[in-house]
């Protein structure tokens, strides 16, 4: 769960499939004359549409943080939720393959680099997070499923760890550019500048770029170099508004949780 605390005792809850469900608008527009359209391009918006599905099982009913009067947030330590993520995170992949190996092998690679600061593909952490044994178990053993993946569906083709890289680092671009609009990209009520990179460009060179984000207003943005298909880029992600009071417990803030408004809140993107 993304938590967004606003000014006026309400927060802003957006659930992990609702943040991809962004990122996927993200990778579907991805590609003009400068940026590669993505290949394969629907196995990757599968992908990024579904690299966060394992949290479904964890929102469906949230633990509360009863003190915050909310659910938990995403980067909170909440009751027993590292043996629920680490079991929904493995279904989850097997959930995508079902449906396109491919994506899985995408989705498979975004979790276990989830833990290891993305594979430093956007840069070294400052300071790296320590991981259970239990998680490092995990790791290794998707790890190890990709290796095994990664030999079937290369089928012997020389660039195809080349292009599945770029793929990776792609989707890491969407996701974090997702986590901007939101969450991470506010002071206040109000959007802020920022920066991405770096981000792959091309699938036939080794260049890179960094996206430079400048708010326009609190709903729009010019990015610099831009990598859509159209500008404005019109986007759309849902959130629940809850407003905060003295819960006597769990029960009543999670009923309060289920009935809260959906609000759609619209953002542009432009050159």
């Amino acid at each position: 769960m993304i938590v967004r605390e606003t000014q006026d005792d309400t927060v802003l809850l957006i659930t992990q499939e609702d943040h991809a469900e962004l990122s996927g608008q993200f990778a579907s527009h991805w590609g003009n004359e400068q940026f590669s359209k993505l290949k394969p391009y629907e196995s990757m918006v599968f992908a990024t549409l579904h690299h966060d599905s394992g949290y479904r099982e964890w929102e469906g009913i949230p633990p509360i943080n009863l003190p915050e009067r909310r659910p938990y947030g995403h980067r909170e330590d909440s009751p027993s939720f590292e043996e629920t993520e680490l079991r929904a995170y493995v279904t989850n992949v097997d959930w995508v393959k079902a449906h396109d190996p491919y994506a899985a092998l995408i989705v498979s690679m975004h979790r276990t680099g989830l833990w290891q600061n993305r594979y430093d593909v956007l840069g070294p952490a400052k300071r790296k997070s320590e991981r259970s044994q239990e998680t490092w178990a995990v790791i290794e053993n998707l790890e190890s499923r990709q290796r095994d993946e990664k030999r079937l569906l290369s089928n012997g083709e020389p660039g195809f760890e080349r292009q599945l890289w770029f793929n990776y680092k792609s989707l890491q671009v969407y996701d974090v550019l997702s986590l901007y609009f939101c969450c991470n990209g506010y002071e206040g009520e109000r959007l802020k500048e920022d920066r991405i990179g770096p981000v792959p460009v091309s699938y036939n060179t080794q260049e890179e770029a960094t996206l430079r984000i400048l708010p326009i207003n609190q709903t729009a943005v010019h990015m610099s170099p831009y990598p859509f298909d159209s500008s404005p880029l019109k986007i759309g992600l849902r959130a629940r508004t809850l407003r905060k009071r003295g819960f006597c417990s769990e029960e009543e803030c999670r009923e309060a949780y289920f009935k809260a408004p959906r609000t759609l809140l619209h953002f542009e993107i432009t050159r």
